[in-house]
């Protein structure tokens, strides 16, 4: 019979995972959480914490300076290494969309033998990122959510092999695996089936908006089916999130203020947790008052479970690696898109009236 692993190795493997995803938020040299932060983000004490580290420490990612803190640090066998750098602002939560997303494709990696090290790029220029790269000896490269082109053209001068996923531009002249572009397509055509006419669109542009073309190309759907559906968009019902979020209270407050005002409302992923609280503090339920369809990546501690139209990041990590093996082997590759699939969750109730 198989013994169950005791509570201390369930510990041991919760900081193991935590401090694997806070690695692959940072750029070599980054500076780890203090032990007493990895502490309580674990719930953990502090000789399993250092235990943790030890074991880090031991496999030379790490470097434990008992005065200034905690450093990622770059392994001494880079032979045979495959790199994928990405351009996340936020922290890798343990089970969000992009930690399972990178975690599957080291996962791939170790299974075919072979060594995948998450980077973070930080504020580097692609002629920085293709220059290290090359000084590294890395010839296979991944690159996650570049914002623009220019990013896979120095790579692609300087590493042998390199492919974009879910590059955030919206240029066709490299191969990737590219975000689907059909989700407020998915989102609306759900709503209206539904029977909502008036509905609202949360929607992401941060600072520049021409760094999201996907999410501007989402935006033009939602007004394009909604003129091809006769319904008409008060101005107020469409808010661009700014980086932070830290317009949507004034946002959200113009929004509700309308005659009428939205029945339902399509939302990024990253607006959840802010659309949640202030649905809170201003007395809306969601999934009563508000009907709310997100799309992208949710925090699956939102109460009520949000309805959701996203991707699959275990799918497409195997797609991906399947695609990204091919290149290696000097093989015709093309690009591919994400397949969509709808969480339903209590957030977007049927209606049971006619529109």
């Amino acid at each position: 019979m198989k013994k169950s692993p005791g509570i201390r190795t369930l510990r041991l493997v919760r900081v193991a995972q935590y401090l694997r995803n806070e690695l692959m938020s940072l750029p070599y040299g980054g500076k780890m959480p203090s032990v007493r932060a990895i502490m309580k983000k674990t719930g953990t004490g502090r000789l399993t914490v250092a235990h943790a580290l030890n074991q880090l420490q031991n496999e030379g990612v790490i470097r434990i300076d008992p005065c200034s803190g905690i450093y990622r640090i770059k392994s001494t066998n880079s032979e045979g290494e495959i790199r994928l750098i990405h351009f996340q602002q936020n922290d890798l939560r343990m089970g969000s969309f992009v930690s399972v997303l990178f975690q599957s494709l080291v996962g791939l990696a170790e299974s075919d033998g072979r060594c995948l090290v998450v980077e973070n790029a930080g504020q580097q220029t692609p002629e920085k990122i293709a220059q290290k790269l090359a000084e590294d000896n890395i010839s296979s490269c991944i690159l996650y959510g570049a914002p623009q082109p220019d990013f896979m053209r120095h790579l692609k001068r300087r590493i042998a092999h390199c492919l974009e996923l879910l590059p955030r531009h919206n240029d066709r002249e490299t191969v990737a695996m590219r975000d689907s572009p059909d989700m407020t397509i998915v989102q609306m055509n759900y709503l209206l089936k539904l029977g909502y006419s008036r509905i609202g669109c949360l929607h992401y542009g941060g600072k520049d908006a021409y760094l999201y073309p996907i999410q501007m190309l989402r935006l033009l759907d939602y007004y394009r089916i909604m003129a091809e559906n006769g319904l008409k968009v008060d101005p107020d019902w469409v808010l661009l999130c700014s980086d932070l979020y830290d317009n949507l209270d004034a946002g959200m407050k113009k929004m509700m203020s309308t005659h009428p005002k939205p029945e339902a409302l399509i939302a990024s992923g990253g607006a959840m947790p802010f659309l949640y609280e202030w649905c809170r503090k201003n007395h809306i339920r969601i999934g009563t008052d508000l009907a709310v369809f997100s799309a992208d990546d949710v925090n699956a501690d939102l109460k009520p479970e949000a309805t959701t139209v996203t991707n699959n990041p275990k799918e497409i990590a195997d797609s991906f690696w399947e695609m990204f093996k091919k290149a290696e082997r000097g093989e015709p590759v093309e690009s591919r898109y994400t397949q969509l699939s709808i969480r339903t969750g209590r957030t977007v109730p049927g209606k049971t009236r006619p529109v």
